[in-house]
């Protein structure tokens, strides 16, 4: 059977249709995004330096790895930037919690850092507050859930 072929009226409703879906995605994007930017914003300011001070702990890296090991951590949902991160080990480093040296001098390529003591036990202190934080959270969170169901 022949399909007829299509007529004005009918590619104007079906650019109509496909400029509604278009305006529909986008706004699922746009909310999907303000979602992301909300949570990365908590994760940022809220447990990256903790996390952070931690990877350091376990063993000596630089921001990029810092980046991939959270991502790594969380399987892919939260990667945070180096943009981020740097200015945390900067402060920390100024603060004496980890300590940074050039894995090459003469180039000054990738800065590795190493946690020091003061940096271990500030780490102690700020890991038992961040579980205790994130446990009361997991609570409020698993209650909002069971309301919304």
């Amino acid at each position: 059977m022949e399909e007829k072929p299509k007529t004005i009226v009918d590619w104007d409703e079906e650019q109509k249709r496909i400029e509604a879906e278009y305006k529909r995605k986008l706004a699922e994007l746009k909310k999907r995004k303000q979602d992301n930017a909300m949570v990365n914003k908590i994760l940022t300011r809220g447990i990256l330096p903790t996390l952070v001070l931690n990877i350091i702990s376990v063993q000596p890296c630089n921001g990029n790895e810092l980046s991939c090991k959270i991502s790594d951590i969380t399987s892919g949902f939260w990667q945070p930037s180096t943009g981020g991160i740097y200015p945390i080990l900067k402060r920390f480093e100024k603060q004496g919690l980890v300590s940074g040296k050039w894995n090459d001098p003469d180039k000054r390529v990738k800065k590795i850092y190493t946690i020091t003591q003061k940096g271990s036990e500030e780490l102690g202190n700020q890991r038992e507050s961040l579980i205790n934080n994130l446990y009361e959270t997991v609570g409020v969170l698993e209650s909002i859930i069971k309301t919304l169901k």
